[in-house]
């Protein structure tokens, strides 16, 4: 999960694949490091989650509803 060192758009899923129990690289990255970064990303914006096979998700309502399918279901129940 990449975002900048505030909370913002990127909290809630933070938040829900601590609830659930899922380890996840929270990588921060600040002003300087945007810049050049900006052009690589969907949308040219942040946050982005990168999945281990490569996909890349860039949308934090995208993201939150992924993190919630982890753990027991009770943060996306059927």
């Amino acid at each position: 999960l990449t975002y900048f060192g505030i909370e913002g758009a990127a909290e809630k899923v933070r938040l829900a694949f601590t609830l659930a129990g899922v380890p996840f690289e929270d990588e921060r990255i600040n002003f300087e490091q945007w810049g050049p970064m900006k052009a690589s990303t969907p949308y040219g914006q942040l946050p982005i989650l990168t999945i281990d096979d490569g996909e890349c998700i860039a949308q934090s309502g995208a993201m939150i509803r992924y993190a919630a399918t982890f753990g027991d279901g009770s943060l996306y129940p059927k």
